[in-house]
């Protein structure tokens, strides 16, 4: 293309005279491409720069393609008449285009003396219709060319390369020969430009088949895949066979090769137990709810020798035991397109453990699957188990809200297989608050007790303390402070936890049939209840002098007036279920229910206690013997008790030492842990005192033999330190070396 424009010297010599106009024109093809810029209307009085652009392929041919092995090398003339005979020397060419890419890369070069400034356009990759911009800049204006040009498609082909020849058309295969069923093939193809060359740009190539459109075939990668030279994509059979035509295209050119992949039929090798679910499943005619089914999908896994699965197959189930009615939903079944096969197992009237043999049909491929248990489903009283995570005094937990224990509980069954998933424990709590229930899964769940309101019972005020009038300690003599017995009911600061769910009663199986028999032991359970005062009764209910209901606390044992039942019946009265004391569960036989045992099930429970220590209201007691003391002597056995007020230990692991001051020592073990425990009473030590002082009886002075005892409660919580100080006496050695009847030799 040819462009004119004024230059600068004729503009100049007329500027005063003439208008600046600009014009520009595009287009043009066969490789070249021109314009002009005229400032003078066209009558000749100034000079025009015109521009010409043409380009070049690697040969020098004139050409509009560039591919990514044959860039163009773009020629821009600068002159300043039309036949080119007077260059321009020295101007700034700028050029600008969308799809490639220029040399130089700042898209700028200067005229040389013949007014030529030429670029190297190379692919980048894009394929596509482009339009390279030329401008020329001068003072008065720019002048401006464009030519358009092709970018990528021209010459490429598709196809592989074998021992150097590149095959058009064609995919390789490899392995050429049969796959297995879910064998993995790789698929081979090469693009070459029109010189036969690798392509350096990045192609997408598609590929497509039967069996990869119907799911039965995989690729390691999505299509398309991009394409730079060669590549190799992994080809996997997924339950195809037969031969399966692969077809490859490239995009932009339509160019297509081809590869047929060939598969071989599915064949049953083996067959492996997958899962039982549920792998419990309750007795006849019990079952009901979240977690208490009657039966159990069981399902195989038909393979072939790759393990891979392997539909269509017929397999026979059978059981290894039928007591009790344990029966089969399907003796056989085939197996789908993952290769699987069910049978569903239904529970008898009798606890068993029962297995499913799975045969393909004929053949003498067997399996077996794991153990399914055919149980009550339902946790018996022994099984419950209730634990605090962490320690069961609470620090601070009398005075300050929040502090929380994590409590656990576990179930099982009378088989002491973990109750099935869904079971739901129902939580209460003396004082604090509680999560008020929580299902369990594999057998155990939890919830979580926090300090709070109420801390002491509701109607009397009565609580024991180290300080009562009344106070009497059995350990020792004195008439307040630390005891390491009970000090009796109402014991403060003790918060009782208890956990109930619907569940039977424990039995001894004595002839091991796996059902309850007339006459065999068994654990009568009355209601359940939360039980305030650790007596293990109810007893508002059974208490001295208690009338059902209790009326006041006067009628009733005090700590237990406001303990609370689990009416299951709804009755309104706390049930013994003596009248008469029957065994209670689903393992009591058809023919026994209503005559030697019952089928309703009852609350079974279990309790713990978390302590709510009022620290830090700290006392400290010293003991020789039964006596409380202030002194301590050499060779004196001595006994501390440590007590919150309500005569509760510390917080498991905070440490107590014993710190005696010169001239008195500690013989032996002088530090101490406090244990995790819900035991009731104050925590004890024991320690012996030393010290020996070194003086002659016969010399005028005496030395000082006193010194102190500390005892110091270091909390493991991190609380304050709490420390209280006796006085000690060491013994005097005598140094004299005179007999001690013997009189001093100045006396």
């Amino acid at each position: 293309m040819i462009q004119r424009f004024a230059n600068l010297t004729s503009r100049l010599a007329i500027l005063g005279a003439f208008l600046f106009i600009l014009a520009a024109c595009g287009g043009g093809g066969g490789g070249s491409s021109s314009g002009g810029f005229i400032p003078d209307g066209g009558t000749g009085d100034a000079a025009t720069y015109i521009i010409t652009l043409e380009l070049f392929d690697p040969d020098g041919q004139p050409t509009n393609t560039v591919t990514s092995s044959r860039p163009a090398t773009l020629k821009v003339t600068v002159s300043s008449d039309a036949a080119g005979t007077r260059p321009v020397e020295g101007e700034i060419v700028e050029a600008s285009l969308a799809l490639a890419t220029l040399i130089p890369e700042s898209g700028s070069a200067l005229t040389n003396e013949n007014g030529v400034a030429t670029f190297e356009i190379l692919s980048s990759g894009a394929n596509g219709a482009d339009t390279v911009t030329v401008s020329v800049n001068s003072p008065e204006g720019t002048g401006e060319a464009s030519l358009n040009y092709q970018v990528g498609f021209a010459g490429l082909r598709l196809g592989y390369f074998a021992d150097g020849f590149f095959v058009e058309g064609e995919i390789l295969v490899e392995p050429s020969s049969q796959l297995s069923p879910t064998g993995t093939a790789s698929l081979i193809f090469a693009v070459v430009d029109e010189n036969g060359e690798r392509a350096q740009t990045e192609e997408q190539v598609s590929i497509r088949s039967e069996c990869l459109a119907a799911g039965d075939a995989l690729l390691d990668r999505p299509s398309p895949v991009l394409v730079t030279g060669q590549t190799t994509v992994s080809y996997t059979a997924a339950g195809c066979e037969g031969e399966d035509r692969v077809l490859a295209t490239l995009a932009g050119s339509g160019n297509d090769a081809f590869g047929t992949v060939s598969i071989a039929p599915l064949t049953a090798q083996a067959i492996s137990f997958e899962s039982a679910v549920p792998d419990l499943i309750v007795l006849k005619g019990t079952g009901g709810g979240t977690g208490r089914q009657e039966s159990s999908t069981v399902t195989f896994n038909v393979v072939d020798s790759d393990n891979n699965p392997v539909p269509e197959i017929s397999v026979d189930f059978s059981l290894s035991t039928e007591i009790g009615g344990v029966s089969l939903g399907n003796t056989s079944g085939i197996s789908n397109e993952q290769g699987q096969v069910k049978t569903t197992v239904f529970s008898g009237n009798v606890a068993t453990a029962v297995r499913v043999f799975a045969r393909i049909e004929g053949s003498d491929v067997t399996t077996t699957s794991d153990v399914l248990v055919v149980t009550t489903g339902l946790p018996d009283q022994n099984s419950v188990s209730l634990s605090v995570g962490g320690n069961f005094v609470v620090e601070n937990g009398f005075t300050v809200d929040g502090i929380t224990r994590q409590i656990n509980v576990r179930m099982a069954d009378k088989f002491n297989n973990p109750v099935p998933d869904g079971t739901s424990a129902i939580f209460s709590t003396e004082y604090g608050s509680i999560e008020g229930s929580c299902t369990l899964t594999s057998g155990s769940c939890s919830v979580t007790w926090t300090s709070q309101e109420p801390r002491v019972p509701t109607f009397t005020d009565a609580v024991k303390t180290i300080n009562d009038s009344d106070y009497s300690c059995p350990s020792h003599s004195a008439s307040s402070g630390p005891c390491p017995d009970d000090l009796g009911e109402i014991r403060g600061g003790r918060s009782t936890i208890v956990v109930t769910a619907l569940g039977e009663e424990t039995f001894i199986d004595q002839n091991g049939n796996g059902l309850y028999d007339e006459g065999e032991p068994f654990q009568n359970l009355p209601e359940a209840f939360i039980d305030h005062n650790e007596d293990g009764v109810y007893t508002p209910a059974i208490g001295a002098n208690c009338p059902n209901p209790p009326t006041s606390v006067e009628d009733c044992e005090a700590g237990g007036f406001e303990e609370i039942f689990a009416d299951l019946n709804n009755n309104n009265i706390y049930d013994l279920n003596d009248d008469p004391a029957v065994y209670n569960g689903t393992l009591c036989p058809p023919e026994g229910d209503g005559v030697f045992c019952s089928r309703e099930l009852v609350a079974v429970s279990a309790q713990t206690v978390v302590i709510l220590s009022a620290d830090p209201n700290w006392d400290i007691g010293l003991f020789s013997g039964r006596l409380e003391t202030e002194n301590t002597v050499t060779g004196g056995r001595y006994t501390a008790y440590i007590a919150d007020v309500f005569n509760n230990k510390p917080v498991a692991d905070s440490k107590v030492d014993v710190d005696p001051s010169s001239p008195c020592t500690i013989e032996g073990v002088s530090s101490f842990t406090v244990p995790n425990t819900t035991a009731t009473g104050a925590f004890a030590i024991n320690f012996e005192q030393g010290g020996k002082v070194d003086y002659d009886r016969c010399a005028d002075d005496v030395p000082d033999v006193t010194g102190t005892i500390t005892i110091r409660l270091t909390p493991s919580a991190g609380g304050p330190e709490y420390s209280e100080t006796f006085s000690c006496q060491a013994a005097l050695n005598d140094t004299s070396g005179i007999p001690p009847d013997n009189l001093c030799p100045d006396t």
